[in-house]
C-alpha cells in the first residue's frame, strides 16, 4: 500500500509525498500528479522519506521523473546502490540521492 499526499508548498513549487510500498501499480497515479498539477509548477518533486518498499518498475520510473527535472529527496540507500548496481539512470552516475533535494 502507498500514501501519495500531493502538496503545493508556494505557487512555484509542487510536492509529492509518498509513503509505503512503491510499486508498479502506484506509477500511473504518481503520474497523474506529476503531469497535473506538477506540470504547472517551476519546481516539482518527489519525498521518499517514507517508502519502505520499492520494486523494479519504480526505480525506472524514478530514473525517468529525475530525467525530467522532477527532484527526487530522502531516496533510501538501498534504492541509490540497486540503480547504481544496474546502471538504470540511462547510464548516469548521478542517481537520485538522499537527504537534499536533487536535480
Amino acid at each position: 500500500m502507498l500514501k501519495i499526499t500531493p502538496t503545493r508548498e508556494s505557487e512555484k513549487a509542487f510536492k509529492v509525498r509518498l509513503c509505503g510500498q512503491l510499486t508498479k501499480e502506484y506509477i500511473p497515479e504518481v503520474e497523474r500528479l506529476l503531469n497535473g498539477e506538477g506540470a504547472a509548477a517551476q519546481t516539482t518533486s518527489l519525498d521518499l522519506a517514507n517508502v519502505t518498499f520499492v520494486d523494479r518498475e519504480a526505480m525506472v520510473f524514478l530514473c525517468s521523473a529525475k530525467a525530467r527535472n522532477i527532484a527526487i529527496e530522502n531516496c533510501p540507500s538501498y534504492v541509490i546502490r540497486w540503480i547504481q548496481q544496474e546502471g538504470l539512470c540511462c547510464g548516469s552516475e548521478d542517481p537520485p540521492t538522499g537527504g537534499s533535494p536533487e536535480k
